[in-house]
């Protein structure tokens, strides 16, 4: 690793013992710091990271640049899209603090160097509810914390979950839930109070959290199931309330598909951008490790859409994987995730995620021992290995740009045994 790379590397690390208060300035982290750090990352990325491999990076052990997904990681919590806007926005003053610290860059915007207004509202969420004020210091916990939930209806959506929970035992100036993975549904809670309830308006398997200031102390799992497919459609990623589609409107004739006209008799706003998305949460007889995702799927021709998309995520008791297919000449909007392996197509080869999506599309995804093949039109066309474990398979979900067919969807097991078939006929 040259010179250049490792300064800025050196610079990350001291912007996150900066911004987490870690290593008293000395970079000296304990156990627990680590502990934190690794979730977070997990949490604002979804790359998991060891704490061999966190460890190894603040005791400089390593001869050459570390992957760009550890890379990526780390500068994830920091607020930024990629190791190289990092290194964009640091380059004039590699020593003083700039975005990370929630202060204005002080060179002229770039054009080149766009961040995601999804990923902007998250950091400045943060950089309030957490730079802001005493929420520096960290917890002590003294004693055992509670943290459980009871759902109020045994499945479908809305869902109130009726959380318990005691911090007592735990010394903070401040105390949060959090819903999810997404920082912006989080709201302030009394270390006084008992119980505390919420509304979930998604499936899906959702990690909800305890935090004391600003760390997680204790997690609850919420497992929002459906019955069957369920379809439904937001205008970003980040509405709380998506609209739902009425059951019956989504029966189709051997295959799973809404029109307009059927999003519109469910007051869908069809003159904004929108995502229809097709969720099936339950528990599936299969393991994240090893499996076989077979399916078929278009998205319909709309004239004013400028680039088509379709991404199939596939829910983990741990996380999610995911593929991004883009219409073509968009393929820099393509991703895969498998395991905590994160390609993306902003600096990754990903055109062969460049598909005319107008026209059905055969896709499989095998995983064998950890070990991810992407097929498409039965020839395998990508391939990523990772190594951590993220449980059973626990949900489907398929979200089209705009509107879109879903031919058949079938899961296989590690042994090939067929654990799901909906041929929707």
């Amino acid at each position: 690793m040259d010179r250049s790379e490792r300064e800025y590397l050196t610079r990350c690390k001291r912007l996150i013992e900066e911004k987490f208060h870690f290593g008293n300035g000395h970079g000296e982290l304990r156990q627990r710091d680590f502990e934190y750090l690794a979730d977070d990352i997990q949490e604002r990325s979804g790359i998991t990271l060891s704490l061999s491999t966190l460890k190894r990076l603040w005791k400089n052990d390593y001869d050459k640049l570390p992957h760009p997904s550890t890379l990526q990681a780390l500068v994830s919590v920091l607020g930024y899209k990629d190791w190289q806007e990092f290194k964009l926005r640091n380059t004039n003053h590699p020593e003083t603090p700039a975005f990370a610290q929630g202060q204005k860059p002080a060179t002229r915007f770039n054009p080149w160097v766009l961040v995601p207004i999804v990923l902007v509202a998250a950091v400045i969420f943060w950089l309030i509810a957490f730079r802001s004020g005493p929420n520096h210091k960290k917890p002590v916990v003294k004693g055992p914390v509670t943290f459980t939930g009871n759902k109020t209806v045994s499945e479908g959506v809305p869902n109130t979950v009726i959380f318990n929970y005691d911090v007592s035992n735990v010394d903070a100036d401040s105390f949060f839930f959090q819903q999810s993975w997404n920082p912006l549904e989080k709201d302030k809670i009394d270390r006084k109070d008992k119980v505390y309830t919420n509304i979930y308006y998604y499936p899906g398997f959702h990690r909800a959290k305890l935090i004391a200031n600003d760390s997680i102390i204790k997690r609850f799992r919420v497992h929002i199931t459906t019955d069957g497919w369920f379809p439904l459609t937001r205008y970003s990623r980040t509405d709380s309330h998506p609209v739902y589609i009425k059951q019956k409107d989504a029966a189709g004739d051997s295959v799973l598909h809404l029109g307009r006209e059927e999003l519109a008799s469910s007051d869908v706003n069809l003159e904004k951008d929108f995502v229809i998305c097709y969720y099936n949460v339950r528990s599936f007889d299969a393991h994240s490790d090893n499996f076989l995702l077979d399916t078929r799927i278009k998205v319909d021709n709309q004239k004013t859409l400028a680039c088509a998309g379709f991404e199939l995520t596939v829910i983990t008791e741990e996380h999610i994987y995911f593929l991004r297919l883009m219409g073509k000449g968009c393929e820099r909007d393509a991703a895969v995730k498998m395991g905590e392996e994160v390609h993306d197509g902003s600096n990754k080869d990903l055109s062969v995620f460049g598909r005319d999506l107008f026209q059905w599309q055969n896709l499989q995804i095998k995983v064998a021992g950890k070990q991810a093949t992407i097929f498409l039109d039965d020839k395998p066309v990508y391939s990523l290995g990772y190594k951590n474990d993220f449980g059973k398979i626990v949900g489907l979900v398929y979200n089209f740009t705009g509107t879109g067919a879903i031919d058949y969807v079938r899961l296989s097991d590690a042994g090939g045994k067929l654990v799901y078939n909906d041929e929707f006929n």
